[in-house]
């Protein structure tokens, strides 16, 4: 478990330290757009709404102070990631990239709002239940716009 936290860790701290590298001419827009926005719901499902379902969050629950400053980080990095999308579709000539970039508003600026209110210590649970109704109304517009997103589980190595 130590291993995957720290291998995590590292490919998280490679990827916003590689981030100001990155090409910026338009190769595999839809790709790229794909990656960094499957990082981003990846990293806010499995440390931030898993763990609020479960209820991890909740004063008295072992653990809690640790779920809480995983859930701030996985939101730290989904926000950058979804930043990255955000430009990617931008700057893209793909209509699809550009119905979408305009969805991504109110996710840019809800996990903005989780963030400011984690760092102040609390942990307000209609953040997260308001993120997660944004994701699923991204997901309802991507679907209207002719590409749903669909949820698969994919088995990793050995993680």
């Amino acid at each position: 478990m130590k291993l995957k936290s720290l291998m995590l860790s590292a490919t998280t701290m490679f990827a916003l330290a590689a981030a100001p590298f990155s090409v910026s001419h338009a190769l595999f827009d839809k790709t790229r757009f794909a990656l960094h926005l499957g990082a981003a719901y990846y990293a806010f499902h499995r440390w931030d709404l898993t763990p609020f379902q479960k209820g991890q969050f909740s004063a008295g629950t072992p653990g809690r102070v640790g779920n809480i400053v995983k859930a701030g980080a996985a939101l730290l990095f989904a926000s950058h990631e979804i930043s990255v999308a955000r430009k990617i579709a931008a700057t893209s000539g793909s209509p699809l990239l550009q119905k979408l970039n305009s969805g991504m508003n109110s996710l840019t600026s809800e996990m903005t709002a989780l963030g400011t209110s984690l760092k102040g210590g609390q942990l307000p649970t209609g953040g997260i239940e308001k993120l997660n109704a944004d994701t699923e109304a991204f997901k309802a517009q991507a679907a209207a716009a002719g590409q749903p997103i669909k949820d698969v589980r994919a088995a990793i190595g050995n993680f």
